[in-house]
């Protein structure tokens, strides 16, 4: 009897008899055992400690400091809490909470900062697919630093690695399962946005947690909204149009990261820091700034808050149709990009790499594709469903509304900024 007892505690998902007390900013304390706590062990997961969730955020707002290892803490209590409020299964439950734990486990250095560069110059397309090979054991992300044991972890508590990589996607066969993790209103949306509105000290980002994890429910095997609790979704979507204006995409930040971003585009140029992907937000900085010239410059002005200004900032409704193709095309090619830069820098008479151009839309899509999605069903008193858009009007605005207010960013030092306003047009378009 007591061997049973013994090895039921060892093989479940959950150890009831020891554990560790996280004291959190956002859910308060929160109790880990078991798989999660092994998990939370690992050098993969414990490198979160220092790759920053706003990346150089911190830079217009000085709280933003949080990292990804508080998020994904967060992101699995929520899980834990949503999945205690639907009732599911304790399989999926487990699928759900780990893969929610391990959903930002290939984030590279300042988390979304180089997202747009990793196709171009690397084999691995995004963060997420990354975290899939992390999660399978088919990369080291640590560089031999004990890492690797992931897929061993989960095996060894019964957890199947290729389900929960999928799930990191979104993929399950319960759909409601993936759309909990990855859908119109997830886990890992509800605690990023009431975190990074926490440390920013930006109150658009507050949510209504506790009415939302009692209003959703499974119907019809999806994840639906309650009609009571159309309001509690509302204000998610509106909290989350907000940051992405306010924070996320706030001029200053994306012309940091911009600056940041070219650094290391001049570093990849000479064959250096191929392997940036698997660094830490620190290692990043100090490898650039050891390679002196272009990518050390950027580093001491942003570690000196000597940025580039904004010399144009305009918004879709500024643009032609033509123009927003051509611009989409300059986004997806990151040669073009950098060859309208230089054409730029050159008509103001400026070096090359001083003049940066970014664009917010097709930007915005990459970093979270999930934004113009609104159609979570809504479970009406009646039975019958209906998409969100179709119940609420807010949903509709906010889905026509360009969440940030400007789609081309091109910026400068200061003294080329009015000759950049000049000509620019002409250099882009012709």
């Amino acid at each position: 009897m007591e061997k049973d007892l013994y090895m039921a505690v060892k093989t479940s998902p959950v150890r009831e008899m020891s554990g560790k007390i996280i004291h959190d900013g956002i859910h308060g304390s929160m109790k880990i055992d078991g798989v999660i706590l092994d998990l939370v062990k690992t050098p993969e997961f414990q490198r979160l400690r220092n790759i920053k969730q706003l990346g150089l955020a911190y830079l217009v707002y000085p709280g933003a400091n949080h990292t990804r290892f508080e998020h994904s803490l967060g992101a699995w209590n929520v899980a834990r809490r949503l999945s205690g409020e639907l009732g599911l299964e304790r399989d999926d439950a487990i699928v759900l909470e780990i893969a929610a734990l391990l959903h930002d486990i290939g984030h590279g250095p300042f988390s979304h900062t180089f997202e747009s560069i990793y196709k171009h110059y690397t084999r691995e397309h995004d963060h997420m697919r990354l975290g899939q090979d992390i999660i399978l054991g088919r990369i080291d992300i640590t560089d031999g630093n004990g890492g690797g044991a992931i897929p061993d972890i989960l095996k060894e508590y019964g957890v199947s690695p290729e389900e929960v990589a999928e799930l990191v996607f979104g993929r399950h066969r319960k759909k409601y399962v993936g759309q909990a993790l990855h859908g119109d209103v997830d886990v890992d949306q509800i605690d990023y946005l009431i975190r990074d509105a926490h440390y920013t000290g930006v109150a658009h980002g507050i949510i209504d947690l506790e009415r939302l994890l009692k209003v959703l429910t499974v119907h019809n095997g999806e994840l639906m909204v309650e009609e009571k609790g159309i309001e509690a979704v509302e204000g998610m979507m509106v909290a989350r149009s907000l940051m992405y204006s306010r924070v996320y995409f706030h001029h200053t930040v994306k012309i940091a990261e911009g600056m940041l971003t070219r650094a290391l585009e001049s570093a990849l140029e000479q064959d250096h820091l191929w392997d940036f992907w698997k660094m830490i937000d620190c290692r990043v900085l100090v490898e650039l700034e050891d390679l002196e010239g272009y990518p050390a410059e950027m580093v001491r002005k942003i570690k000196y808050r000597d940025l580039y200004k904004a010399a144009v900032l305009a918004g879709a409704d500024e643009l032609s149709a033509d123009e927003k193709r051509e611009l989409l095309t300059a986004y997806r090619n990151v040669k073009r990009r950098q060859e309208i830069e230089r054409l730029l820098a050159d008509a103001v008479g400026a070096k090359e790499g001083e003049v940066i151009l970014e664009f917010s839309i097709a930007d915005l899509m990459l970093s979270e594709p999930r934004l113009k999605s609104t159609e979570i069903g809504v479970l009406l008193e009646n039975g019958e469903v209906q998409p969100l858009t179709k119940v609420t009007p807010l949903a509709n605005a906010l889905k026509r509304r360009q969440t940030p207010r400007w789609a081309v960013l091109i910026a400068s030092p200061a003294r080329y900024v009015e000759d950049v306003r000049r000509v620019w047009r002409k250099v882009l378009f012709g």
